[in-house]
């Protein structure tokens, strides 16, 4: 066998696994709730605030996402209070694995989106920003206004 056939065989399989992967696209993102499955959110519901192990409150978000790539994301939550429109500084995306399903839609639920000045924001609306970028850098959000419920342990306002 000569050198030449000898290498094209040897190098064959490498080159052949070498596909292209798909560019960046967008992502359709579905914010919901749920602590223990994924239910679906719709504008003005009230969600109860949780008094959380560490002493900080949140409210439970779920995230369903369709057109992504693998099971890993980054995910940036922004709650921004109606009654400034001001969101609170941006933090650090945060790396998530969510579950894919059969049909290819990938979910995660039991997110405990904490929120600060909890006490300033029962009653009041919020509108709950979620954006997802997968590994091939395909982005997509969605936002609903929600309702901040009554909760446990929670300080009155400072204002």
């Amino acid at each position: 066998m000569s050198r030449t056939l000898f290498a094209c065989l040897l190098f064959l399989p490498l080159v052949a696994s070498c596909e292209e992967e798909d560019p960046p696209g967008e992502l359709t993102v579905e914010l919901g709730t749920g602590e223990v499955a994924f239910e679906p959110l719709v504008d003005g519901t009230t969600l109860p605030l949780i008094a959380g192990p560490q002493g900080g409150h949140h409210v439970w978000l779920g995230f369903r996402v369709m057109g992504m790539s693998g099971t890993r994301a980054n995910l940036t939550i922004e709650p921004i209070p109606l009654t400034t429109g001001e969101p609170p500084p941006r933090a650090a995306p945060v790396r998530i694995t969510m579950t894919e399903l059969p049909d290819g839609t990938h979910e995660y639920f039991g997110w405990p989106a904490q929120l600060s000045d909890p006490g300033c924001l029962v009653g009041e609306q919020v509108v709950m920003r979620v954006t997802l970028e997968d590994t091939r850098g395909s982005v997509g959000s969605d936002e609903r206004t929600i309702v901040i419920g009554d909760g446990t342990s929670v300080a009155p306002c400072a204002e």
